[in-house]
């Protein structure tokens, strides 16, 4: 891992460490309820827009200079995957009809999200703190 991307990751870790039990278990509980409203946003914006982005890694190949042993430097090649972004149209009756199952999938999964959350409240009570 590259040093300069170390340190927001770090920090995003010990915000990780921060949470209690309960908050973890939470948001645990509401993924599954969180990621199909995500999911159906995610739906309405390709719709409203046409069109979706795809990120494929193509390999390039570019000339450089290659340092040797004793400092020398010589050509060489070196290849990298570089990402490229395109459009791509969205097949509209596919994400209409994910977006049906999703809205018809919803109500339960609040429901199991809110007894999970129950759940949670119960294994990992809220330490009550003194009047003061």
């Amino acid at each position: 891992m590259r040093p300069i991307l170390a340190i927001p990751f770090t920090g995003l870790l010990l915000l990780a460490a921060c949470a209690t039990p309960q908050e973890r278990c939470l948001s645990d509980a509401a993924g599954p309820w969180r990621s199909a409203l995500k999911e159906r946003q995610r739906i309405a914006e390709d719709l409203a827009r046409g069109f979706t982005y795809e990120t494929k890694f193509e390999e390039r190949t570019r000339f450089r200079w290659c340092a040797g042993g004793a400092g020398q430097l010589y050509p060489c090649w070196e290849t990298d995957a570089q990402p490229v972004t395109r459009r791509i149209p969205v097949d509209a009756a596919a994400l209409r009809a994910r977006d049906a199952e999703l809205a018809r999938a919803l109500p339960d999964l609040r429901r199991a999200a809110e007894a999970d959350m129950e759940r949670c409240r119960v294994a990992f009570p809220e330490p009550e703190t003194p009047p003061s």
